[in-house]
């Protein structure tokens, strides 16, 4: 079962490669747009996301949450419940 830090450790991990910084020093606490990302940029971790954990992520989850750490949370509340 994915858990929060699962997701949590993954999406350090992928914004750290996006944006060629160190994933520790990814703030969860933002948005894409706060890191100059866009809905493409969504779309594309939305299946990325989707390929890693395999399961299914609508692109619109990077805007229903207002950061990283929201949606985090939303996503694992989601897969537990399906659980």
């Amino acid at each position: 079962m994915t858990s929060e830090q699962d997701l949590r450790n993954w999406v350090r991990q992928h914004l750290g490669h996006l944006l060629n910084v160190a994933p520790e020093t990814v703030a969860l606490d933002r948005t894409l747009s706060d890191y100059g990302l866009d809905s493409v940029d969504g779309v594309l971790m939305a299946g990325e996301l989707e390929d890693a954990f395999k399961i299914e992520v609508d692109p619109a989850v990077f805007m229903t949450f207002d950061t990283f750490e929201a949606m985090i949370v939303g996503l694992a509340s989601a897969l537990q419940s399906r659980a």
